[in-house]
């Protein structure tokens, strides 16, 4: 008997939910603490939700939706995960039909998931298309061997970006007694963000600082790779933190973003970040990191010259609805 039930935040639905995403996921490994740690500290003020799709009582998909912050506040972000064994009978399509049932409670009218150029993603894009969702964008995915990586070749360009009395710091390790930092860092991330390109007319918004300050703990306690933040005559002018999962892959460093303030573009201080991020890592044990641009971003340049190789590209698709 097929049966869709809400989400009741067990241990075993956590356990399982990781068991049907590892299905699906080509490159990366999910770990049920993780997701759990990241449900209990989520944003309470935007609706967000599951619904798990059983086979006799064993769970065999899973759709994540949630509404969007402000601006985006009628817009719907899912991410549909089954297990391959149960293609071709239609489940996806129970399952987004039932949430579009749940989005309703927020007015929504508008729809856009990611995908990735990977077979394991193709039922789920035949889904898409068949529905009248539209590509609005792509996204370039990279990983690199960060052992292969020769930073000594970049020490003349951090020599003389610091002597123009720009100064590199671990944001967790030696920043935490600066002055307003938490302040300055969300302001930073917040002001060189909008400039980053978004899908379908989607707007970059900003989070709350309370809640931006429940996931900065979260990262410094639970899954600090390393934050590099660059700093000018006491302004904070670019950044980059990456994220490592040690319970799922201790081995491997996921950028959550990187930046720098618009004045400060064009002199190499992106590259520098990179290669005093790489270097933190190493000393870590770290040996990989993934990043991602959208295709037009010029970002992916300064990636491919140090190496980074391009694997499976995220796809974001969108559908206006009522």
């Amino acid at each position: 008997m097929i049966k869709i039930k809400i989400f009741t935040e067990t241990d075993i639905e956590f356990k399982e939910l990781a068991r049907i995403d590892n299905l699906v996921n080509h490159d990366s490994i999910y770990h049920p603490d993780d997701d759990k740690n990241s449900w209990k500290i989520r944003d309470k003020s935007i609706i967000r939700d599951r619904l798990l799709l059983y086979s006799s009582n064993i769970l065999i998909g899973v759709i994540y939706y949630s509404q969007g912050r402000d601006e985006n506040n009628r817009t719907c972000f899912y991410t549909l995960n089954l297990d391959p064994t149960y293609n071709h009978q239609g489940y996806r399509n129970l399952l987004y039909n039932k949430m579009l049932e749940k989005v309703q409670e927020f007015n929504c009218n508008k729809v856009l998931t990611s995908i990735y150029e990977h077979p394991n993603y193709k039922e789920h894009q035949k889904l898409l298309i068949k529905n009248d969702f539209k590509l609005v964008q792509t996204n370039r995915e990279y990983s690199c061997d960060i052992r292969k990586v020769d930073t000594k070749k970049y020490y003349p360009l951090i020599e003389k970006i610091e002597s123009e009395g720009i100064k590199f710091y671990d944001s967790r390790d030696e920043m935490k007694k600066f002055p307003n930092h938490y302040k300055k860092l969300e302001e930073l991330i917040w002001t060189y963000s909008r400039d980053f390109p978004m899908p379908g007319g989607i707007k970059n918004t900003r989070m709350p600082f309370e809640q931006a300050m429940k996931l900065q703990i979260d990262f410094e306690e639970n899954c600090y790779g390393v934050e590099i933040v660059v700093v000018k005559n006491e302004q904070y002018i670019g950044s980059t933190d990456i994220e490592v999962l040690p319970k799922a892959e201790p081995h491997k460093g996921w950028t959550g973003g990187l930046g720098v303030l618009r004045e400060f573009r064009r002199k190499g201080i992106a590259t520098a970040i990179k290669i005093k991020a790489i270097e933190a890592l190493l000393k870590k044990g770290i040996t990989e990191i993934r990043t991602d641009n959208e295709e037009n971003n010029p970002m992916y340049k300064i990636n491919v010259e140090l190496g980074f190789k391009p694997v499976p590209f995220s796809l974001d698709y969108m559908k206006k609805i009522n």
